[in-house]
């Protein structure tokens, strides 16, 4: 069994899919990201890491990564509670289809939506009225996933080291005085995401002093 404990960074691979059907959602390999026709250009593949008990990923997902052997894949079943959560019958509301026109949008089923800051799905359109579904497209939903986990990361300076790779930042980690890590990040990066690197960084490893 893998150990691993909260605050722990995680390297990992995973391949989740729905259990009734066998359709692919998502994945960290890039090949069967191709072939089940999720591949996006902008996305980066490969291992990810994770920050284990920070809710980032799933609760079954960590649960099954504390069963997990290192280096080797192996499946997991997950119930929809300990995924995507069970259908709410009360996530589905109808909402005026004058509503959208106001904001000169015409909605279509199976489109998204964004309404008071949460994202839904357009069921149907009929007779004025708009049913949208709040829930997650894939609540109430058994999925299996295929884990393998590479690595557990303990380490300080590691952590904070993996933590700027999962971000897509360049910098670089070093020891300071008095046990802190200082945390440089090359000025060339965005604010949005020297910003994201400070708050992720500083919550995981608070010896960490990130600078730009």
């Amino acid at each position: 069994m893998v150990s691993v404990k909260k605050g722990d960074v995680v390297k990992l691979e995973y391949t989740g899919r729905m259990a009734k059907t066998g359709q692919i959602f998502d994945t960290t390999d890039e090949s069967i990201a191709k072939k089940a026709g999720l591949w996006e250009s902008s996305a980066i593949y490969g291992p990810k890491y994770a920050v284990f008990g920070s809710g980032i990923i799933l609760a079954g997902m960590e649960e099954a990564i504390l069963q997990s052997q290192l280096g080797k894949s192996e499946d997991f079943v997950i119930e929809p509670k300990r995924a995507f959560g069970e259908r709410d019958s009360a996530l589905v509301r109808m909402i005026a289809e004058k509503e959208f026109f106001k904001n000169q949008v015409r909605p279509l089923a199976g489109m998204t939506v964004t309404l008071d800051g949460a994202i839904a799905r357009v069921k149907s359109v009929t007779s004025g009225r708009v049913v949208l579904d709040f829930n997650h497209p894939l609540a109430g939903e058994t999925v299996v996933y295929s884990i393998k986990v590479h690595e557990v990361i303990a380490d300080d300076t590691r952590r904070a080291e993996a933590l700027l790779a999962s971000l897509g930042v360049k910098g670089t980690v070093s020891k300071a005085e008095g046990g802190k890590l200082l945390v440089a990040i090359d000025n060339s990066t965005p604010k949005e995401k020297v910003d994201m690197a400070l708050r992720t960084i500083s919550a995981v490893v608070p010896k960490a002093d990130v600078k730009s």
